[in-house]
């Protein structure tokens, strides 16, 4: 089957390569694809947040460049009837933050023959200005792209390795908070600063200058997959947002995904990212999930709270 590369259209674009990954996340045995949760953050928390990341106010300018800079490094492969079998593209919209170079394939699974252009695309225009190098992620049972990067020249290396965690969402138990703290929805509080704060504070980034910008906040309640009864925060008695994380549904594969779970340093070890975790599972599963997959979260806390370890993923590292 042939296929031809051209560029992303954004307006036409989005929501065709959402269902693209919908269509194709169950069409392999692992999450080979992004899944929808990390494409709509990718364009509208990662850039707009990098854009205005370390300036004052909301950088409005440099949020848009970022933007803009996303779209322009994405292309598309499509067949001789229109439809989408495979994207290319980066996360990290900023040619001086350490993770840029790494590239992110997205294939049909009836397109195999793609992988070596995918890649080779990647090579061309991901590579690091200053590092000199571009890296992909490949599970240690995907043959095709540990096939395709070896024959490219791409060394794989051991640490850090990523999983792959799975929990199968089943008997939930009831909320149980300590005394004075409540949980809410950005449905029912759409306080922006509150929200920023938990996600730079959560993060472990004190400085205000580091936390999303209201702007990029307010971009990513645009994404068409996010919703604001989604959003969770449990609140402490003095009204600080205390522990957040949003819900991603993707009814196609019936999988919920949590981009991103995190908790004020001042309110740690007292379970309230279990509680949350819990309060995010009900709803995936009210939405119909039976599964969530987890990659790269922190790895300790999942695997007590049940997830299950499915795999392995190493980086593979091409110097130039």
């Amino acid at each position: 089957m042939t296929a031809r590369r051209r560029s992303y259209e954004p307006d036409r674009d989005f929501l065709r390569v959402r269902d693209f990954l919908n269509e194709t996340y169950s069409a392999f045995d692992a999450p080979i694809n992004w899944g929808l949760e990390r494409w709509n953050y990718a364009r509208y928390f990662v850039a707009p947040f990098l854009g205005a990341y370390g300036k004052e106010g909301d950088a409005l300018e440099d949020s848009l460049g970022a933007i803009q800079l996303w779209e322009d490094m994405v292309r598309i492969w499509e067949d001789n009837a229109g439809r989408i079998v495979g994207v290319v593209c980066i996360e990290t919209p900023d040619p001086t933050d350490q993770q840029y170079g790494e590239i992110f394939v997205q294939r049909h699974p009836d397109h195999v023959d793609l992988l070596d252009e995918m890649v080779a695309f990647g090579e061309e225009h991901y590579v690091h200005p200053e590092r000199n190098r571009v890296y992909m992620w490949a599970y240690e049972d995907d043959a095709d792209l540990n096939a395709v990067l070896e024959a490219r020249g791409f060394a794989r290396r051991d640490e850090p390795v990523l999983h792959h965690l799975e929990y199968a969402i089943g008997e939930l138990p009831p909320l149980e908070l300590p005394d004075g703290f409540r949980l809410l929805t950005m449905a029912e509080e759409n306080d922006i600063e509150k929200r920023r704060e938990i996600f730079g504070r959560g993060f472990n980034h004190p400085d205000p200058i580091e936390w999303p910008s209201a702007f990029s906040y307010r971009e990513l309640q645009r994404a068409p997959d996010y919703h604001l009864e989604n959003d969770f925060v449990i609140v402490a008695p003095d009204e600080t947002y205390a522990s957040c994380c949003i819900v991603w549904y993707d009814a196609v594969s019936r999988i919920a995904h949590l981009e991103p779970l995190g908790t004020h340093p001042d309110y740690r070890r007292k379970g309230l990212a279990t509680q949350i975790q819990f309060a995010a599972l009900r709803r995936a599963k009210e939405l119909g999930a039976t599964h969530m997959p987890m990659t790269g979260g922190f790895e300790p806390f999942y695997r007590a709270f049940g997830f299950e370890e499915r795999r392995k993923e190493h980086p593979w590292v091409k110097e130039f």
